[in-house]
């Protein structure tokens, strides 16, 4: 009888944990800009498949900040904040994926970036 006391207690507890750790949109966003920084970083200049590609990597390279506003208003999140996690839907440049979100934690379903 102990037993399954500590049990519901230790589920209550990681519910509550749950509850209060699960990631927003800001957290999402804080994802999605170091994810594109990552890429900015690691992609060569010379690498791009066509002048448009090199162009705005370019860009990118001398301005992260913009770069991450321009691919953040070109891509539709809906945030769905269930109980213990969260659900994102990412939608944008012909690509789509779900994120979920739980313990401060996001992962998705496939990457945010084409590769």
């Amino acid at each position: 009888m102990r037993l399954i006391l500590w049990a519901i207690l230790l589920a209550i507890l990681l519910a509550v944990a749950a509850w209060f750790t699960r990631p927003g949109l800001a957290d999402f966003d804080t994802l999605l800009r170091e994810t594109i920084q990552t890429r900015i970083a690691t992609t060569d200049v010379d690498g791009g498949v066509d002048a448009l590609e090199t162009v705005a990597l370019v860009g990118c390279k001398l301005k992260p900040s913009a770069c991450f506003d321009l691919i953040r208003q070109s891509l539709d999140v809906v945030a769905e904040d269930r109980t213990l996690f969260t659900r994102f839907s990412v939608k944008g440049f012909d690509r789509e994926t779900t994120c979920t979100g739980a313990f401060t934690k996001i992962w998705c379903e496939r990457p945010l970036l084409a590769d």
